[in-house]
């Protein structure tokens, strides 16, 4: 019986573990497209990667993030500070992103931090 539960709660584990992880970099430049969608370079990271949008659609990401994010890139910006972000999704759990892609929906984008 104990076997049984030992496994059980195994089996439960490994399908409700949530992979998160961090990767940190210099902000390399910072854009805003005409729709206010807020993307940017980082330094061993992602180059030209969408981050959130400062206006975004019912169901999209939170505004109120996206605008101190905004902030914080043009903070660690100015100061050549390090930017960490926080995935949760493991579809790619190497901090190498690419170009181009959308860290918020395609990586799951849900914390930042300032400096090291």
């Amino acid at each position: 019986m104990l076997k049984k539960l030992v496994f059980l709660l195994t089996v439960f584990m490994v399908f409700n573990a949530k992979a998160n992880h961090s990767c940190s970099g210099k902000v390399k430049d910072i854009q805003i497209n005409k729709h206010g969608v807020l993307y940017s370079t980082f330094s061993g990271l992602a180059s030209s990667a969408k981050l959130c949008d400062l206006s975004p659609a019912e169901g999209a990401n939170d505004a109120e993030f996206c605008k101190a994010l905004y902030s914080s890139l043009l903070v660690a910006k100015a100061s050549d500070n390090t930017v960490t972000l926080w995935f949760n999704i493991d579809t790619n759990p190497s901090c190498s992103k690419g170009s181009w892609v959308d860290l918020y929906k395609d990586h799951g984008l849900y914390h930042f931090r300032l400096g090291s």
